[in-house]
């Protein structure tokens, strides 16, 4: 009677285990399927005072958008030479770390240059991140 139980018991474990990796491997899908709706991760530099006045209605459209019709993006690795040239002379200043959509048509790319053809919603940042300084006075990407 116990080695039938012991077959039952087993068999329930069994089937348990078999659900729950269906179950896993079907969350795994959903993630993979939703990071491939927004995978595109880019940066951009802010002053604090910028930000501040230049966000309405949890939009965010800098000067350049008026002037040029879109704002400017970067991959992580240009940012510091930006930084230290554009805004040396900032107090304090923010890194956003912007999450684009794939099927995002205002997302326009020149050469390695991305440029965002509308106001930024607020919803979309990712992370905002300060800047630090070094001892040279130079700016220091923020700790992701």
């Amino acid at each position: 009677m116990q080695k039938c139980h012991f077959k039952m018991s087993s068999i329930r474990i069994n089937n348990v285990i078999s659900k729950s990796m269906i179950f896993i491997m079907f969350l795994a899908s959903i993630m993979v399927s939703v990071r491939g709706l927004a995978d595109t991760v880019l940066y951009h530099i802010v002053s604090e005072k910028q930000l501040a006045n230049l966000t309405q209605n949890d939009v965010y459209t800098p000067l350049s958008v008026a002037e040029e019709g879109y704002i400017h993006f970067s991959n992580l690795s240009l940012i510091l030479p930006i930084a230290n040239d554009a805004y040396k002379d900032k107090q304090v200043l923010f890194l956003l770390e912007v999450i684009f959509s794939d099927s995002d048509d205002d997302l326009k790319w020149i050469g390695d240059n991305p440029d965002y053809y509308k106001g930024l919603h607020l919803s979309m940042i990712g992370k905002k991140l300060e800047f630090t300084r070094d001892n040279n006075n130079q700016w220091v990407l923020p700790v992701m």
